[in-house]
């Protein structure tokens, strides 16, 4: 009797005992009790976490997180807030139970859902960029929204209207035209629609009158061009000379020898006689 007496009381002085560490209540917020003396926490107060499953005193159950953490309900583990610095603005401080809040100052806005960085926000008139920027819409698109993709311009209009001008902040507009109008209108696309072949015509005839000026260019130049007259060398045509009239001595020497011996004899035989006459 006096055992549950004394349970009885401990559950009453727990439940108005308040202890705040940082602003936030200590404590087990629910438990369940197996025994006499000993209890079981199924739930922290928020910005607790759970030291120990059972024991005597629920208060002792769950502590507070350090001041800067904070707790989940899903594992009762601490985790450190969030930062929010640079161009990041705090929307929603930290506390025991759930992480800070970032926004980004005007001008930007968050990358992700987090909101763990920011990026610079584009106007309307322009797109985002992979590299976080932003860029003008190219021509032919436009963009009517903050920080959106641009889209191409609409393409077609009815029977009987006319595109009015799109820019990059609006689309193309279709407007009424009177007969006259469109007469003039549809004159004008036949003609552009014509306009790549007649442009293709007129390129093969240019290309053609450059290739017969290139032709007659050469032609003139080919006749204009002559010979170099060949320079005749005096002391060359003399020494041929002299070379042919050696070639012809020795062809006579070669051909009359017997002549040149039976010279020699007959004066041989004249000088014999001649001595026989003086003895």
């Amino acid at each position: 009797m006096l055992s549950y007496l004394r349970v009885l009381f401990t559950l009453l002085i727990f439940s108005v005992e308040v202890t705040w560490t940082d602003g936030v209540e200590s404590g087990c917020d629910d438990w369940i009790s197996y025994t006499k003396d000993d209890v079981c926490c199924t739930r922290c107060k928020p910005g607790n976490r759970l030291v120990k499953r059972c024991g005597e005193e629920p208060e002792k159950l769950c502590t507070p997180c350090d001041p800067g953490m904070y707790v989940t309900k899903i594992d009762n583990r601490c985790y450190r807030c969030t930062q929010c610095t640079g161009i990041q603005i705090t929307v929603k401080p930290c506390t025991g139970s759930s992480d800070a809040v970032c926004g980004c100052k005007a001008g930007f806005r968050c990358g992700d859902d987090k909101c763990s960085f920011c990026v610079t926000e584009c106007k309307k008139g322009e797109e985002p960029t992979s590299d976080r920027l932003c860029r003008a819409c190219p021509e032919g698109t436009f963009n009517d929204k903050l920080h959106s993709e641009c889209k191409e311009w609409s393409k077609s209009c009815p029977e009987g209207f006319l595109f009015d001008n799109g820019n990059t902040t609006h689309d193309r507009t279709c407007i009424s035209a009177d007969p006259g109008l469109m007469s003039v209108v549809k004159t004008i696309e036949k003609e552009q629609a014509d306009m790549p072949p007649v442009l293709f015509a007129v390129g093969i005839a240019g290309l053609a009158v450059f290739c017969v000026v290139v032709s007659m260019v050469a032609f003139v130049k080919g006749r204009n061009t002559t010979k170099k007259p060949k320079i005749v060398n005096p002391e060359q045509d003399i020494s041929e000379e002299s070379r042919i009239v050696a070639e012809e001595q020795e062809d006579c020497s070669c051909r009359h020898p017997e002549q040149e011996q039976g010279g020699s004899s007959n004066s041989i035989h004249t000088q014999s006689s001649e001595s026989k006459l003086l003895t």
